[in-house]
């Protein structure tokens, strides 16, 4: 099938033909069946699934696509819509005008062009290593490794061009896996200082919020706000004239537990 209009996809692989006729009898409706498309990943393996139509002999177009890893399962319910056979067919169209009888005709070809459903499944183990130069087989084991790849290409869209093996060609196998583990770990490194810039970057925009936040509320480090001040020397001011008016006993006929004489008399 076509990606664009330069380049163009090849299927080798096995291909599987499966045939499902649904019968249905007199004024049965099958509109509540259930039918659901299941596709589900093992753990440490991945393949991306694609879900289309059979165009002719030889092509396939693909409307949907996903990738599935590490026990990921998809459910996607199939709407299926009965067609007529051409007898019946015939006979809808009988009372129609010349005009609708071609327009009628034109639909249904387009609707048995896209009646045929396809779904093809690439594994994604084979690709990486055509991808990045490196022998067959190569990933088969190398379990961190290729988990570390589709890391970079799903997550961060890494270009190809600075992990695939670029060294001497001469070399064995596991020394090719030995330069991409390099590469690998290189565009790490370089993604783990840029988080922990982004991160200092982060807190010092919280900081430079938060003080400018305070400033516009009249505040400063090491000092009260200003309206907390005034209200501090106006209780503080109370407080001395309050002391100021207060009365002095000279002679204090206090007993314990009683009131003074003059207050008793």
């Amino acid at each position: 099938f076509p990606i664009n209009a330069a380049t163009s996809v090849e299927f080798t692989g096995e291909r599987f033909l499966h045939a499902w006729v649904c019968h249905q009898f007199g004024q049965e409706n099958e509109s509540n069946s259930n039918f659901k498309l299941v596709a589900r990943a093992r753990q440490f393996s991945s393949f991306l699934l694609l879900i289309g139509t059979v165009s002719g002999p030889d092509s396939f177009e693909p409307q949907h696509a996903i990738i599935l890893q590490n026990k990921d399962e998809v459910l996607i319910p199939l709407l299926l819509n009965q067609l007529p056979t051409p007898k019946e067919f015939k006979d809808a169209i009988q009372s129609l005008s010349p005009e609708q009888q071609r327009f009628a005709k034109a639909f249904r070809s387009m609707q048995l062009e896209s009646s045929v459903f396809g779904v093809c499944a690439v594994q994604l183990k084979p690709q990486l290593e055509v991808l990045l130069g490196l022998p067959h087989n190569s990933l088969t084991k190398e379990v961190r490794l290729t988990q570390d790849l589709l890391s970079l290409f799903i997550d961060y869209q890494i270009s190809s061009d600075l992990l695939s093996f670029d060294g001497d060609m001469s070399m064995t196998a596991s020394e090719k896996v030995a330069v991409v583990k390099g590469h690998v770990a290189a565009v790490q490194e370089m993604i783990e200082e840029m988080k922990e810039n982004d991160l200092k970057n982060a807190e010092q925009e919280a900081d430079m919020h938060l003080e400018m936040s305070g400033a516009s509320r009249g505040f400063s480090f090491g000092a009260a706000p200003a309206a907390q001040r005034s209200r501090y020397e106006a209780r503080g001011r109370k407080m001395s004239s309050c002391a100021a008016s207060t009365p002095t006993f000279s002679n204090r006929n206090i007993r314990g537990g009683g009131a003074p004489a003059a207050q008793r008399s």
